[in-house]
């Protein structure tokens, strides 16, 4: 699964002006660490760092930070298969996410929130979240997540052995992560369609 962790933009509750860039230059460490040990697969040390930034955050009082970090651990739980515990952190963080405004992280959230009931075989819930992630991507005009999710959606329609749908999302996928000029994407795409073909067989 694909995170897009941020700093907030703005101070958070628990920390004073004079403390803002001292916590700012921590919590962005941190984040960068757990990203460079979740490009390495180090999955549980990139958690670790993640709890370490929780504990900083909590103690700043950032709420919309202890949100995106929670989506993030959630991808490192997606990563190891460990769908419950992704889909716990994920239901925590989603409000807190909404609450901020922080939309696109929302969006993120709930395409990864999709991911983990689709694999825990919750067809209805999995297809219904991918749509309003789907929506909401589209309304923040961001192509390459929209092909994501579209992509996503063709997948869980072949799993259940509904081909012409899986077709019409691959393909509309295709098409938006190619205007999109995301070359990784459309490889991972027609990827997804090639196995399409061969499942029909």
């Amino acid at each position: 699964m694909n995170t897009e962790p941020e700093i907030a933009n703005e101070t958070p509750d628990g920390v004073t002006d004079e403390a803002e860039a001292r916590y700012r230059a921590d919590s962005e460490a941190l984040s960068q660490q757990a990203r460079e040990q979740m490009s390495r697969r180090e999955w549980d040390g990139a958690l670790g760092t993640y709890e370490r930034l929780l504990t900083l955050q909590m103690a700043a009082e950032d709420r919309a930070g202890l949100a995106r970090t929670r989506n993030d651990m959630a991808s490192v739980y997606l990563a190891q298969r460990e769908w419950q515990k992704a889909l716990e952190l994920l239901e925590r963080a989603l409000p807190a996410m909404q609450e901020a405004g922080e939309r696109e992280q929302e969006a993120v959230a709930l395409n990864n929130l999709a991911a983990a009931h689709q694999e825990l075989g919750d067809w209805r819930t999995a297809l219904e979240t991918y749509e309003t992630a789907l929506a909401l991507r589209q309304e923040l005009e961001d192509p390459v997540g929209e092909a994501k999710t579209l992509r996503n959606i063709g997948v869980l329609h072949g799993q259940r052995g509904n081909m012409m749908q899986a077709k019409l999302y691959l393909n509309r996928a295709l098409i938006t992560a190619k205007n999109a000029r995301s070359q990784e994407l459309v490889k991972v795409i027609r990827k997804s369609l090639s196995q399409l073909q061969r499942r029909r067989r």
